[in-house]
């Protein structure tokens, strides 16, 4: 079983688009309702996209950047916490935290994206 679990894990943090589609698929059949499942699915994988950033970031330039990443992730709450008490001028940690963590998504599927054609890139070339 636990072999099992590996070999899944492994898969979705090697090609979290996969997981990403199947968090959305499932949903979908529960739910019915295309937006709140594409929601649920980017929620659910931010940590697949963040994983396979740092894998692939270690795997071709040898760089470990778990502090860099949390660094990121702090930074990012901090401006908008303070966008969001400038415009709102009471703080909705539950808003908050939803916004960091989608904007955590689209930061970390776009240079899943870059690294992915970098690291194929490069590895034609040699």
């Amino acid at each position: 079983m636990a072999e099992v679990t590996a070999v899944i894990t492994a898969t979705l943090v090697t090609m979290p688009l996969l997981g990403l589609y199947i968090i959305y698929l499932i949903t979908m059949k529960a739910a019915r309702n295309k937006q709140r499942s594409f929601k649920l699915a980017v929620d659910l994988t931010v940590l697949l996209f963040i994983t396979s950033v740092y894998f692939m970031v270690y795997e071709i330039w040898g760089i470990r950047m778990g502090w860099l990443i949390a660094m990121f992730f702090l930074l990012t709450a901090i401006v908008f916490t303070f966008v969001h008490w400038k415009n709102y001028e009471e703080i909705d940690i539950q808003r908050v935290f939803k916004g960091v963590w989608r904007f955590q998504f689209v930061v970390f599927f776009l240079l899943y994206f870059m690294i992915l054609m970098y690291g194929l890139f490069m590895s034609i070339m040699t």
